[in-house]
Formats: structure tokens, sequence, C-alpha cells
């Protein structure tokens, strides 16, 4: 067995590679390294701003900003949240009780922030290889709750091959987010594929692989920071996309 992978079960694998034609594919933090992109970005906007003028270290700051941000997806995720206000909230939450801090000033932070972020390239590393690994083999469809304005440049700018998928769907299109089996239903049949011949690989075990083992469809939870076992198994768990070939 390849070190680093962790069954939760066992299955057959030549029977299970036999099973899954198409996979579904998260984007940000799986493919993408979104965490490495935000933080370069976040600083940028912490020295560019001088925002050192009111927060003692910028590790102070992006703790701040990163537990209000995660709170805003955790809202938008669930549907209780729209897509302009995550947009509008995402410096507002932790600028705008400085003084002289207006609203037309965080707009244009909040503005600055999106355009940088869209150009970063960091990898999450394997995916590339992986990517090379899985298109001859099966069909490769990315599921993603972030927006389609941002998402498309993001994957050009990481050097993404858009020709590698067969379909790109993105919840502000389909109208709901992950984990709502709505979006689970709309991937099925926009791939033409049945949910047990179909596989999920993603990080965030509530949307992604909640939402995936919810809706019928195995999954590969990717968990590279090991954290603990939620109330459910997922099919796999790797903690690194080189142990996905192990398993298709």
């Amino acid at each position: 067995m390849t070190s680093g992978l962790h069954f939760v079960s066992l299955p057959d694998l030549e029977l299970q590679i036999m099973k899954y034609t198409d996979i579904l594919l998260d984007l940000d933090d799986t493919l993408i390294d979104t965490a490495q992109n935000t933080r370069e970005t976040v600083k940028e906007i912490y020295e560019d701003y001088k925002l050192n003028d009111h927060f003692e270290s910028f590790p102070a700051f992006f703790s701040f900003y990163h537990a209000n941000v995660s709170k805003l997806w955790v809202a938008y995720n669930n549907g209780k949240l729209g897509k302009d206000d995550i947009q509008q909230k995402r410096f507002g939450v932790s600028l705008s009780h400085l003084p002289g801090m207006t609203g037309e000033h965080i707009a244009t932070i909040n503005a600055d922030y999106i355009e940088r972020i869209m150009q970063k390239e960091a990898l999450v590393d394997g995916a590339m290889d992986l990517l090379e690994y899985l298109a001859p083999k099966y069909k490769l469809h990315i599921l993603s709750n972030g927006f389609t304005e941002m998402q498309y440049i993001k994957m050009e700018s990481a050097r993404l091959p858009l020709s590698a998928f067969d379909n790109i769907i993105l919840s502000d299109v389909v109208g709901v987010n992950k984990p709502h089996p709505g979006i689970f239903r709309y991937a099925l049949d926009k791939a033409r594929v049945k949910a047990n011949e179909t596989i999920m690989i993603g990080d965030n075990i509530d949307t992604d692989i909640r939402g995936a083992y919810d809706s019928g469809i195995d999954q590969i939870w990717f968990n590279p920071e090991g954290k603990s076992m939620t109330d459910f198994k997922p099919t796999y768990i790797v903690k690194r996309l080189s142990d996905i070939k192990a398993i298709l």
C-alpha cells in the first residue's frame, strides 16, 4: 500500500477501477493552492494599503481576516449568504471598524484583491501530475463553489488545461452550492453518468465529501493536514494527491 494512503474501507481495487467512468474534482485547495494564493495576496494588500498602521503584524491581521472570511464562506456554502454579499463583506468585516476606513475605500481594496488573486499561479503539489494521469482514463469534471468571473481566470493563471475537463460546473451558474444535493444531481445529469459510476475528489469534508456522500457518490477526501474524522466515513482518505493513483 502506498505510504500516506489511508483506506477507510478496502474494496477490490481492480473492480473499483472498472467501476468509475467519471470524476468530479473540486478546484480550490484540491487543484489550485488557494490557501497559499490567498495568504500571498492578503499580504500584498496589507503592505500596499499600510494596514500595519492598524494591526500589530501581518500574522495577527491574517488570522483575524481568515477567521472572518471563513465564516462568510460557511454561510455562503449553506445558502445563507449571497455571492454579492461575500464579495462585498470579504474585507468589510475586518476593516470597517478602523478609523477613516470608508465603504468606498473598502470597495477599492476588495476589487484590488480580486484582481490580484486571479493572477496567482500556485497549484497544490502533484495537481498537474494527477490530471495527466487521470485524463486518459476518466472523464473529468470540475465542481466548484467558486465564482464564474474568477474561476476560469484562476485556472488559466495556474496553467490548468481547460481541455482536460469535460465540464466546468460552478455553483453560481447552477443556483445551489455544494453540499446541496441539487448541484450533485446537476453534475451527474450534465455528465450523463450515474452516481455509482462517479467519484468525488475534494479537500472540504463538509461541502465536497459530505455532499457527495449524501448524494450516493463515492469520495476521496484529500486531507493533507490529517484532520480528524467526522460522523461518517469517506470512501477513501489521502494525504497527498499522488496517493490517488493507487486508488484510480
